[in-house]
């Protein structure tokens, strides 16, 4: 019956709260009232808390008393260490849903203080955790964070805890030979710090793996190993563990019970609830189990005993969430319901049993342990590879040193070279801007020569015009005076026009103006045209457009654009008599465009150059067609200026949908 073996899974758990100095609690007791420094007693308090390892409620009690003390001093490391008691205690006793928040809180507070040693700890105590609720990818994770802490601190007191407790993990899932390589790498670590009880506690560990893989001879050598060191010191518990183990060897029903019940008594008095106890009472369970299938005179009262141990052991592994001595016993059930005859009620406990084994020690399971494991050893050899490239780094660095006495001469000619080619570098800027400030200032008389060209004239032939008809309204014909006031008409808006886009111009050059996008019809703007200029002249005016034609643009500044266009195409035609005029409305591609085109003399060469490239001097003629260049460029409307082979003017405006 093989089941009653799975008790050793828990065998070494208790080692996770490392192995007290051992000391008399009353004298320590005695010493509280003469203590006055806080941190000694605060210190005073946790050695007496050690003492009572086997007494959970006045470990508890002097626990309190302890936090006080370290809140009350504000110790941050102190309250950590306090929060930990805490935890390994609740553990100890089974209470893990007490146990989890102040393991977290001893964590984190030691991770704050950067306090390594004791994060090791925290992580190995958060192992046990796990491992005690059957959490055996998480249990070693922690523990192999734990050992990874520990190893890089030099905690020797540590490490033997933490590999004894991966030894644990593994021998859980039936992974023999690696709890006994981890076990003998903890032994070697207690003989070097000469722990007694650590060694003790080893030995057993090692005898339980030799126990289960059938090497009796062996297994008895170690458990008299553990039990000679025992002997030595007060630990009524590991006593208890070597009582049940030892039981398990012998074949005679009457020693191996008195073994057994003789461990409950010790665990009965110390940790009723505890892993190892629960284990116990199943053991004892399967004990009167066995009495009743070899003697059939007392049948009836070894099964009663064998079910008051199981109800007594499964109440307290319910309680415990006790997941591995809850599978423990469903086998238990299983052959007792069977011995009663109950097969119905057996059938369904040996059920669970082999669905929970699965569960337990699946492939899936051994392999998580396995890629937590591997992980591990990889980080740990990254770790190495940069300590020595470290090294590398340091003696290169070392070698660079004796190097830049030789180079000081030549960095001292690089920084004079460096420096001459950074005058150099700032002549050539300074150039540049003397040249863009020279551009400038081309720009500038460019402009006030355009403005004296499209101010200027008209408003000279104004000024004229009043004073002829001011000073020799005589010499006007009523034909002439006509003429002539309508010539003042037209300079007169052409004077305005101009102003007017000069105006925009400038509003838009100081970033005044922004640009305010909606859909705007085509045809509206092409009626608009129509309307302004078909009165003007004897010109033919031809548009054409989709009835449906819509652009997403601001229709102020695409307004001004296409009055600009229009004057000066009027303007070409002036002294022409059969003047045309065409505006044209197309889409190509999901791109829409415009075209004006007239059959005036075209456009000369330095507005057809300027079309093809960026507008960064004013050198067109006339103000309006630079309006129509810059108003262009912030719709985002690219302009080509072309000049038609049968003679005529034309201009596309490329609009972007």
């Amino acid at each position: 019956m093989p089941n009653r073996f799975l008790y050793l899974l828990y065998l070494l758990l208790a080692c996770s709260w490392g192995v007290p100095a051992q000391s008399t609690a009353d004298s320590l007791i005695q010493l509280l009232p003469q203590t006055k420094n806080d941190t000694a007693r605060a210190r005073l308090y946790k050695a007496i808390i050690e003492q009572f390892t086997n007494q959970p409620e006045k470990a508890l009690y002097y626990t309190n008393l302890g936090m006080k003390q370290v809140k009350k001093m504000g110790w941050s490391k102190g309250i950590g260490v306090f929060n930990g008691l805490f935890g390994r205690i609740y553990t100890d006793n089974a209470e893990y849903a007490k146990a989890k928040p102040y393991i977290i809180k001893e964590l984190k507070v030691h991770q704050q203080n950067q306090d390594s040693i004791n994060i090791a700890s925290a992580y190995s105590s958060l192992g046990t955790l796990n491992l005690r609720q059957g959490q055996h990818t998480q249990a070693l994770q922690n523990y192999l964070k734990a050992l990874r802490i520990a190893e890089q601190s030099k905690s020797n007191a540590l490490l033997p805890i933490i590999l004894d407790n991966i030894a644990i993990v593994y021998f859980d899932q039936n992974h023999f030979d690696k709890a006994l390589s981890y076990s003998r790498q903890a032994l070697r670590k207690y003989q070097e710090i000469g722990d007694t009880l650590g060694i003790a506690s080893t030995h057993a560990g090692i005898a339980n793996k030799f126990q289960l893989t059938g090497d009796t001879a062996k297994a008895i050598l170690y458990y008299q190993k553990a039990i000679d060191l025992l002997h030595f010191s007060d630990t009524p518990t590991k006593m208890a563990e070597i009582y049940q183990n030892q039981a398990l060897l012998l074949k005679q029903l009457r020693t191996r019970l008195q073994l057994q019940l003789k461990a409950q008594a010790i665990w009965d008095q110390t940790f009723p609830a505890h892993q190892l106890s629960i284990t116990n009472l199943g053991n004892i369970g399967w004990s009167f189990l066995d009495s009743a299938k070899h003697n059939t005179a007392f049948r009836k009262l070894a099964l009663e005993k064998a079910t008051k141990y199981f109800q007594l052991a499964k109440a307290r592994a319910d309680s415990a969430q006790d997941h591995g001595n809850q599978h423990f016993l469903l086998g238990l059930n299983a052959e007792l319901e069977a011995a009663k005859s109950n097969y119905p009620v057996a059938y369904q406990a040996l059920y669970k049993y082999h669905e929970q084994y699965d569960s337990i020690y699946s492939q899936e399971n051994k392999n998580k342990l396995a890629e937590a494991e591997s992980n591990f050893f990889l980080e740990k050899k990254d770790a190495e590879i940069a300590i020595q490239k470290l090294t590398i780094s340091n003696q290169r660095k070392i070698q660079l040193a004796f190097a830049l006495g030789s180079l000081l001469f030549l960095v001292i000619a690089f920084l004079f070279y460096r420096l001459s080619q950074i005058r150099r570098k700032s002549n050539q800027q300074l150039q540049q801007l003397n040249q863009s400030l020279d551009r400038a200032n081309r720009q500038k008389a460019q402009l006030l020569a355009v403005l004296s060209h499209d101010l200027r004239h008209p408003l000279s032939n104004l000024i004229s015009l009043l004073h002829l008809q001011k000073n020799a309204p005589d010499l006007l014909t009523p034909e002439m005076a006509t003429q002539n006031q309508n010539r003042i008409t037209t300079n007169t808006e052409v004077l305005l026009e101009n102003l007017e886009n000069m105006l925009l111009w400038s509003k838009e050059q100081m970033n005044q103006a922004s640009v305010e996008l909606q859909d705007v019809s085509v045809p509206e703007l092409f009626r608009r045209l129509q309307a302004t200029f078909s009165v003007q002249d004897q010109l033919q005016w031809e548009f054409e457009c989709p009835t449906d034609f819509v652009i997403h643009t601001d229709p102020n500044y695409l307004w001004i654009v296409l009055q600009n266009l229009s004057s000066n195409a009027s303007k070409a035609l002036k002294n022409q008599s059969n003047g045309k005029i065409s505006w044209k409305a197309w889409s190509v591609a999901g791109q829409k465009h415009l075209s004006i085109s007239d059959n005036g003399p075209g456009f000369p060469a330095n507005i057809l150059n300027a079309s093809n490239e960026a507008q960064n001097e004013i050198f067109l003629s006339g103000f309006g067609l630079q309006v129509v260049h810059d108003f262009a460029q912030k719709l985002g409307i690219v302009l080509q200026f072309e000049n038609a082979s049968e003679g005529g003017a034309r201009v596309i405006l490329k609009i972007q949908s």
